[in-house]
């Protein structure tokens, strides 16, 4: 992205806690002199510089301004998060893109499927998406020091089954991996301790942190019919019938009664 002769403002899309934010910074520490970091939802005030015109080389002097650091074109990166809590933040990327691209500007959020299906947001077509998931197999692998095993995986093309030890071994780190969710954090706890009730831990945080979401950034009718589709989610995925079913939620559900809730989840990521 940093060197594409088709880079535009790099917009991170992901549920949260899958290291949006993280890999932003060691991206920017990696291959920047220096960060020019803000986040939205931890200062508020921030929304104020975009609450007038949107004029990139005015923002960047403001902004320049209140983090007491000077943002230089090419050299430093500049990181919105939690972009999704300002959309004339959102907004502002176009202008960018069009007005002073010598800018490297990466941004970041959560529920930024919500953020960009609303009122006034920006035109596709001004900025480089990229989506952020929870690890894959491989990269867990990777992360916990088995990194030999997914050196194997990929490197095998026999279709063979694996030899016997090394087979239970796999399914052993699988079951693992399934267990962790490849979210980024439970991932490096059981790396570190090995303790799967620290790991439970940290995915109920997680958990509570998409239910504090509902409240947040649901509009208030909505917010019981989200929370009855997510409660149902686990009993849903374990039937044998992989339909959706609108009776689990209660007797006399209906689709119609809980597409904007169905919607609003899949769009939040």
């Amino acid at each position: 992205w940093k060197t594409s002769a088709r880079r535009k403002p790099l917009l991170i899309k992901g549920a949260r806690q899958t290291g949006k934010t993280y890999i932003l910074k060691q991206f920017g520490t990696n291959e920047y002199d220096t960060l020019a970091y803000f986040n939205f939802e931890e200062d508020p005030l921030l929304k104020d510089f975009f609450s007038q015109k949107l004029q990139p080389e005015q923002l960047i002097q403001n902004l320049s301004l209140y983090a007491h650091k000077s943002i230089r074109p090419g050299r430093d990166l500049i990181i919105f998060d939690e972009i999704q809590a300002s959309n004339n933040a959102l907004k502002s990327l176009k202008y960018f893109q069009e007005e002073a691209p010598q800018y490297h500007l990466a941004a970041a959020g959560s529920l930024l499927g919500i953020a960009l299906s609303g009122p006034g947001s920006f035109p596709v077509g001004k900025v480089n998406f990229l989506n952020l998931y929870p690890m894959t197999f491989h990269e867990f692998l990777v992360a916990v020091g088995a990194g030999d095993l997914s050196e194997y995986i990929a490197e095998t093309s026999n279709v063979a089954p694996f030899p016997e030890p090394l087979h239970l071994e796999f399914i052993r780190y699988l079951r693992i991996y399934y267990f962790t969710g490849g979210m980024p954090e439970a991932v490096a706890h059981y790396a570190q301790n090995k303790d799967l009730n620290e790991v439970r831990e940290i995915q109920n945080e997680i958990i509570n942190a998409y239910v504090l979401d509902f409240a947040k950034y649901a509009a208030t009718p909505d917010i019981p019919k989200l929370s009855l589709v997510w409660d149902s989610i686990p009993a849903q995925l374990a039937k044998e019938n992989k339909k959706f079913v609108f009776t689990m939620l209660k007797k006399s559900a209906r689709i119609r009664d809980f597409e904007n809730a169905i919607e609003w989840l899949e769009k939040s990521g």
